[in-house]
C-alpha cells in the first residue's frame, strides 16, 4: 500500500469523515495485508521473471513506457447531464456538477439552493436544471454553470445570488 492508511479514502472507496470509521478501515486493511504472502512487488517471483526476460532492470525505458501512467480525467458518463425539469420553451440552463470531487465538496447543497430558489421565486418555467457528472475541473469544485458561465468553488449562497441575477436578465 503506497498511501499511509492504505488509501482508505481513495477513489472507489466508501467516503467517511468519521475518524472512528477511518481508523477501523485502516486497521482492517493492514490486517488483510498482513495475511498476504507477498507485500512488495519486488518480492513477487513473477514480477522478477518479467523484468529478467522482458523489461530489463527496474526503471528501464521499456519498463517505464509499459508500467507507468499519468493522471487523465476520465468522464464516465458521456452525455451532457440529466434534465431534472419539464422540457419546454427556451430556458436558462443551469447545471450542477455531481462528479465525485464536487459531490464531496458540497454539490448537493448547491443543488438544493438552486432548486429551492427556483421554487421560491416561481422560476420553474424559466430555468432548466441539469445534474452533470463532470466539468473536468475537480480542484475548483463544487462547480455550477449558469447560462454556460462556470462558477467555481460555488457555495449555496453564491448559487442563489447568481441564479437570481441571471434569471432577471
Amino acid at each position: 500500500m503506497a498511501c499511509p492508511g492504505g488509501c482508505i479514502g481513495g477513489a472507489g472507496q466508501p467516503v467517511s469523515r468519521d475518524p472512528d470509521v477511518r481508523a477501523k478501515r485502516t486497521k482492517g486493511l493492514y490486517e488483510n495485508d498482513g495475511m498476504l504472502q507477498l507485500h512488495k512487488s519486488q518480492e513477487n517471483p513473477y514480477i522478477a521473471e518479467i523484468y529478467k526476460t522482458r523489461l530489463g532492470k527496474p526503471g528501464s525505458r521499456k519498463a517505464h513506457e509499459l508500467l507507468h501512467t499519468h493522471y487523465k480525467n476520465r468522464k464516465r458518463i458521456k452525455n451532457e447531464g440529466i434534465s431534472l425539469g419539464k422540457p419546454g420553451a427556451e430556458k436558462l440552463a443551469v447545471e450542477v456538477c455531481f462528479g465525485t470531487s464536487c459531490f464531496i465538496k458540497g454539490a448537493q447543497g448547491v443543488f438544493k439552493a438552486v432548486t429551492d430558489t427556483i421554487a421560491a421565486e416561481g422560476l420553474a418555467d424559466k430555468v432548466e436544471v441539469k445534474a452533470s457528472f463532470c466539468f473536468e475541473s475537480c480542484d475548483k469544485g463544487p462547480m455550477l454553470k449558469i447560462g454556460g458561465r462556470r462558477i467555481e468553488k460555488c457555495t449555496p449562497e453564491k448559487a442563489r445570488a447568481e441564479l437570481l441575477k441571471e434569471a432577471k436578465k
